[in-house]
């Protein structure tokens, strides 16, 4: 007995150490993406007036904009959509991803009415082809996951004028999980950075977000609770204007908050792609 208990110990401090670098590698992938997502926004989203470019043409002997309808020279004036005018500094710059002229858009941003989230891009239905384990323990059990996805976009966007860059996305999907002859419900709501062509022709993507589980036993293994980290990493390309295919790798994981006895899941899934 006391050899047995001797051998076990290596065992388990291995098991261990597996379990730390996995949940060091989670958090630092999930604090990665959220620099990235921060960065972003204050990059591309002036907040100083005094910084935005003037949007009309000035005189150049007194420094000055001309009067328009009355207006403050001094104020930004762009035309609405409707053919008024809207003035003055709490226009924002905004690239729309789906702009083919390269050009920023105008939103107002102290305008309530202006939505988070713009509008919905894409959906795909999908489904897991190989359950293969990349990120921490192998798993005891293979899964697959059939479901489908939306993508909407989010206001944070930066393009070249050559039409390659970064948009950011919200990722909601809902399907079935299934293991061990044992089926369960899974939704998720995953923030995205998508790397790529403003046409959105081809991109790459990343991701952290939430899951939601309808049971945490699939057979021999416990995921360890309803709530699961959910990590992304995909790719998709475009074969015509509205479809394409692409490749999405899904990871579930509590990183150790439910405790150290959990396991997660790694799925590769193909993607039928549709997009408006």
């Amino acid at each position: 007995m006391p050899r047995l208990v001797f051998n076990a110990l290596p065992l388990a401090a291995e098991r261990g150490a597996m379990k730390r670098v996995r949940s060091s590698f989670i958090r630092l992938f999930i604090f990665t993406f959220s620099a990235i997502f921060c960065l972003l926004g204050c990059a591309v989203i002036p907040n100083d007036p005094a910084h935005r470019p003037p949007l009309i043409s000035t005189d150049s002997k007194t420094d000055r904009s001309p009067a328009i309808g009355g207006r403050n020279p001094d104020s930004f004036v762009v035309p609405s959509p409707a053919g008024q005018l809207l003035d003055d500094g709490s226009m924002t710059p905004m690239r729309n991803e789906n702009d083919s002229d390269g050009r920023a858009d105008f939103i107002d941003a102290d305008d309530d009415r202006v939505p988070f989230i713009k509008r919905l891009i894409s959906v795909s239905v999908r489904a897991t082809f190989s359950g293969t384990d990349i990120i921490g323990d192998e798993a005891p059990e293979s899964f697959r996951e059939y479901g489908v996805s939306a993508n909407f976009g989010l206001p944070w966007t930066w393009y070249s004028p050559a039409g390659w860059g970064v948009g950011t996305r919200l990722m909601a999907s809902a399907g079935a999980l299934h293991a061990t002859g044992e089926t369960g419900l899974v939704v998720s709501l995953i923030p995205i950075v998508a790397f790529g062509r403003q046409d959105g022709k081809l991109s790459l993507d990343m991701g952290a977000g939430g899951a939601a589980l309808s049971r945490d036993h699939f057979g021999t293994q416990d995921l360890g609770g309803w709530f699961q980290f959910a990590l992304t990493a995909g790719a998709g390309v475009f074969l015509s204007e509205q479809l394409g295919v692409g490749y999405r790798f899904l990871h579930y994981s509590d990183a150790g908050i439910h405790g150290p006895h959990s396991t997660g899941a790694d799925m590769h899934m193909l993607e039928l792609l549709f997009r408006f």
